[in-house]
């Protein structure tokens, strides 16, 4: 891996992913990104480093006053996993939001999710339907996206969170099982894409599509306010930082 200095870094530009076609957008720092979206949109921040460098996350977020307007995310596939993630969310303290992330190729079952439901209590857990090559697509949702683990939602009160966001140099709906953005949009087939993610548990889902996916969410009955909320569902406005 090479090493950059911040300075040289400020001077790569940003690229429009699939072209490739340059921006005049530079790298921002962390706390950069944090101020041009203070008090504007949710911070999905997956964290791509070492568990350690969380608590440096957030103490800039923090620094900012913007702890709570972050969700802070990491990959969870065993016990040992789990406790050196406790134990860096407890050495950091309270006041933010965390997010688990699960995926199938390390777990097969709900009960693991059930543990991590009693370990952190969280709001969401993030489940991932690995997609490898050119394998058709996914008829039941995988391992994870089960009536057990939609069960277990219910019962620990959190929300069942699925990804459908393209990624670059991998194959369609890599996260959700071929059942991507490529599939809603491209091939104008949205039902076979978010329809089927929400009628197997998931109540929020992660895509490079927003638009589009809230207005067929919403024109096809999926998308309705909580039942004690006299107003209409917004539009979600989120960033995810990977």
């Amino acid at each position: 891996m090479v090493k950059r200095t911040l300075a040289e870094l400020k001077t790569c530009r940003l690229v429009v992913e699939g072209t490739g076609v340059a921006t005049n957008e530079t790298v921002s720092t962390l706390r950069e990104m944090l101020l041009a979206t203070r008090d504007r949109i949710l911070i999905n921040l997956d964290n791509k480093l070492e568990v350690g460098d969380l608590s440096g996350m957030i103490a800039v977020a923090r620094d900012l006053g913007m702890a709570e307007q972050v969700i802070v995310k990491e990959n969870l596939w065993n016990a040992t996993r789990i406790a050196t993630v406790k134990a860096a969310m407890d050495a950091i303290g309270g006041g933010f939001q965390f997010m688990p992330i699960i995926a199938d190729d390390a777990v097969h079952d709900a009960a693991f999710a059930e543990t991590v439901d009693h370990v952190f209590s969280p709001r969401a857990t993030e489940l991932i339907n690995w997609r490898a090559g050119a394998e058709t697509l996914t008829e039941t949702g995988g391992p994870l996206f089960s009536t057990r683990m939609r069960a277990a939602a219910v019962r620990g009160n959190w929300h069942i969170w699925a990804d459908t966001y393209a990624i670059v140099n991998k194959p369609g709906g890599f996260l959700a099982g071929g059942r991507g953005d490529e599939l809603a949009v491209k091939a104008s087939l949205p039902r076979e894409s978010w329809g089927f993610w929400a009628d197997r548990g998931a109540t929020i889902i992660q895509t490079d599509e927003p638009k589009a996916a809230i207005d067929w969410l919403a024109a096809n009955g999926y998308r309705v306010p909580y039942a004690d909320e006299a107003r209409p569902a917004e539009p979600a406005n989120t960033a995810s930082i990977n």
